[in-house]
């Protein structure tokens, strides 16, 4: 079974969502401040998720290499897919395979780069973040809290000039992301499905680049009312989780109850 999780708002949490900090246990920090949590008892959850051997856990997440590497209790996955999906690290050390793939992306997209900093120019006096190049990769910024400005002008300005690039976007609250198509956390899923010869998936996510890989899994489940939830039609077709933090005690209680039942079948 491989078992592909988004990480922030699915089964980890910023202070904002923390009601009782007696009930959670931190799981990063940021120049010495306590800033993403887990439950104790989804922390426990996940300890017995990473001992089952036949369970290939998956971190997946839009988060930078460095930005991962914060993440204590996943650092020891064998398989993780980071920069949404622009690295796939094993043991730590970025796939081999996976990429020089993409490394032959960046060249055939290599002139695209300064096209799209060029079309972030536009919006400079709208950001509250200078547009960074994360890993090399894609690019990220933050916009200002006017939405009439966001809504009106730099979504729909965003569309039109990237409508002959291979090039998409996505905002998240505040913070926008502006990625290559073939960067995705689908494409960097299929091959490592592909690669571990999995046949059985499970997904969990809560974002909108987590819907191409989330459509990939035997078993999709999504937090109530995110992000994911509010864009999708054919929610019959998901696992609907409880939101907030509680949520990843649902989600990995659903990988280990999945696969007990797949022993039950097998005996």
């Amino acid at each position: 079974m491989l078992f592909a999780t988004d990480l922030d708002r699915t089964i980890i949490y910023s202070n904002k969502f923390v009601e009782n900090y007696q009930t959670v246990s931190c799981v990063e920090h940021l120049a010495g401040r306590e800033i993403s949590y887990m439950s104790h008892r989804a922390l426990e959850l996940l300890a017995q998720v990473k001992t089952r051997c036949d369970i290939h856990l998956v971190p997946i997440t839009t988060r930078s290499l460095a930005q991962f590497s914060r993440i204590i209790p996943l650092q020891d996955c064998p398989y993780a897919v980071v920069a949404n999906g622009g690295i796939i690290l094993h043991k730590g050390q970025p796939l081999k395979v996976w990429q020089e793939h993409i490394e032959r992306t960046r060249q055939i997209q290599a002139l695209d780069y300064p096209k799209i900093l060029d079309i972030l120019t536009k919006y400079q006096k709208y950001l509250t973040r200078t547009p960074s190049l994360v890993d090399n990769l894609f690019f990220f910024t933050k916009v200002t809290e006017d939405q009439d400005i966001v809504q009106e002008f730099i979504l729909p300005s965003l569309e039109k000039n990237l409508k002959n690039l291979e090039w998409t976007f996505t905002l998240q609250g505040l913070k926008l992301y502006i990625i290559p198509k073939e960067i995705s956390k689908e494409n960097a899923l299929s091959f490592l499905q592909d690669y571990l010869k999995e046949e059985f998936l499970i997904t969990s996510g809560d974002g909108k680049l987590d819907a191409g890989f989330l459509s990939l899994g035997d078993i999709k489940m999504i937090p109530k009312n995110s992000e994911v939830y509010q864009l999708i039609d054919n929610k019959d077709d998901y696992m609907i989780v409880n939101q907030g933090i509680e949520g990843a005690e649902d989600i990995l209680s659903v990988v280990l109850e999945q696969k007990l039942k797949s022993v039950e079948w097998k005996i």
